[in-house]
């Protein structure tokens, strides 16, 4: 598997702990060079065919996928933050409730790898429920409109 494949899985699953202030995520490219994305952006980072996009609400950027060999980070050392526990979703019997969810909010389900798992969500007023017998074990990402909650599947 190659280097930002790998690191891209990292990437997605501790973002949410880490502790944004002075990071920056490091691009090493085929070339020698490298780009600087500043952590407190909240880059997306996303693998489309032959590129690599990124984008927050201040930039964009789009790099051929053979270009970019791996991603590092550089700053202040920093620590994974003390888990809080996460309400915004429950489990009830074999489905994972997530609470707070608007009938137009665009809901969409990760694996660590960023590939979107096929799923089939029922709603009950501000609640979507996913049947857990419907996906394999493993750690997954549940994006609501960008705003995300990690779960994982045993």
């Amino acid at each position: 598997m190659k280097c930002y494949m790998k690191l891209s899985m990292l990437f997605a699953v501790f973002l949410c702990s880490l502790d944004l202030q002075a990071q920056t995520l490091v691009l090493h490219h085929s070339d020698g060079t490298s780009t600087d994305v500043e952590l407190y952006l909240t880059p997306r980072i996303q693998f489309q065919k032959n590129k690599v996009l990124i984008t927050s609400t201040v930039l964009d950027m789009e790099f051929p996928k053979e270009n970019v060999l791996c991603f590092t980070y550089k700053g202040n050392a920093t620590g994974i933050l003390t888990p809080q526990a996460d309400e915004s979703f429950s489990r009830e019997n074999e489905q994972l409730i997530f609470h707070g969810i608007k009938q137009a909010d665009k809901v969409a389900v990760y694996n660590v790898k960023g590939i979107r798992v096929p799923i089939r969500l029922s709603r009950s007023g501000d609640d979507v429920s996913l049947p857990l017998f419907s996906i394999p074990s493993g750690v997954y990402v549940l994006s609501v409109n960008g705003r995300t909650s990690k779960f994982t599947k045993l």
